[in-house]
Parts: C-alpha cells; sequence; structure tokens
C-alpha cells in the first residue's frame, strides 16, 4: 500500500540534471511525532499483514514493527540533511538506501509499462 507524500509542505524544489534539488526547505514537518487525527493506520496495517510504503519526493520508507526505515533516496538528496534532519522522529536506516530512478527526476515520459488489463 504505497502512500504518496511530500516531505514537507511548503518547499521549493527544482530538477537539476536529473536530480532533486531542495531550494527552500519547507516550514511544515509532516513526519512528526504525534497529529491530531488518524486517518490511517500504519502499525494496525502491519498487525493486519499489509505492505506499508511511504513514497515521497526525497526517499521511499517502508513500516516495519522498528519503525520506519528508509530504502531508497532520490539523487541529489543528502541522506542527513533533507531527510533525517527533517523528521521530528528517528528514521531507520539499515543499510544504505538504493539510489531512485533518475529518470523519475528527469523532464518528459518515465516510459512506465502497465500491465495488460484481463478481459
Amino acid at each position: 500500500m504505497p502512500l504518496r507524500r511530500s516531505f514537507s509542505a511548503g518547499a521549493k524544489l527544482a530538477i537539476d540534471a536529473g536530480k532533486l534539488k531542495i531550494e527552500k526547505e519547507g516550514k511544515v514537518k509532516k513526519f512528526v511525532e504525534a497529529v491530531e487525527h488518524i486517518s490511517f493506520s500504519g502499525p494496525r496495517a502491519l498487525q493486519q499483514g499489509q505492505d506499508v510504503t511511504y513514497i515521497t519526493e526525497r526517499c521511499v520508507m517502508k513500516l516495519t514493527p522498528e519503525g520506519v526505515a528508509g530504502t531508497e533516496i532520490a539523487p541529489g538528496v543528502d541522506l542527513e540533511r533533507d531527510i533525517l534532519a527533517q523528521s521530528e522522529f528517528p528514521l531507520l536506516v539499515p543499510t544504505r538506501p538504493k539510489m531512485m530512478d533518475a529518470a523519475l527526476f528527469g523532464e518528459g515520459l518515465v516510459g512506465l509499462q502497465l500491465p495488460a488489463r484481463a478481459a
């Protein structure tokens, strides 16, 4: 179950030579310790055996029983400065994150092929 979110609200972003460039950090952090209203419970989804993946412009993260773990990072993004320092709770980085496909940060079509629908 991928959830698509921006990492912070109000950030000024640009794409330069296939890399994400954070020109100005957002004023509102979205990965926070507590929220006012819960519309989706990641821990409950895990208990029900669902895969929970968070996809942002900066990185891809998976919810594990130990916490939220970074699995992929956008080209041009600094893990410490642009991700770990911008979260209000500790993100896990058990292994070096893979680089997200640079084609996602280029001009034009990405070139994804969707499988044909069954009749």
